[in-house]
């Protein structure tokens, strides 16, 4: 499977082309953690905008945030930090979300706080 970040659903939702052509290759393969979920519609979305995204994101796999997820993303923050890198919290929230449910891959564009998670292979589009 192959977690999705916020940064590709909103390329994905503006239409850009990189993003569609990816998610159509890849919609078989792919999941979205609940933290991605929430963090795209903190967004500037109105209603209708709103309604579309919670009718395309429940038809993909959604891994919820539980406790193997918290002790994760804390390792991966706590990691980062001693080495003077620090991942923002939210980035590794979501990355903790997926590498505690196996998943291995993250496709997005934002690699500056991707990049350095252990065991997260990062895809772009």
């Amino acid at each position: 499977m192959i977690g999705l970040d916020t940064s590709f659903l909103i390329d994905f939702f503006k239409g850009e082309k990189s993003a569609v052509d990816w998610m159509l290759k890849n919609k078989d393969f792919i999941c979205v953690s609940e933290l991605v979920v929430y963090e795209f519609l903190c967004g500037n979305l109105n209603a209708s905008q709103e309604q579309i995204f919670l009718g395309f994101v429940s038809q993909i796999p959604s891994l919820k945030f539980g406790r193997n997820a918290t002790i994760e993303s804390s390792k991966l923050f706590r990691s980062s930090k001693k080495s003077g890198q620090e991942i923002p919290h939210p980035d590794a929230m979501i990355a903790g979300s997926y590498l505690a449910n196996n998943v291995d891959s993250i496709v997005t564009k934002n690699i500056k706080h991707s990049s350095g998670i252990k065991g997260l292979k990062i895809i772009g589009y």
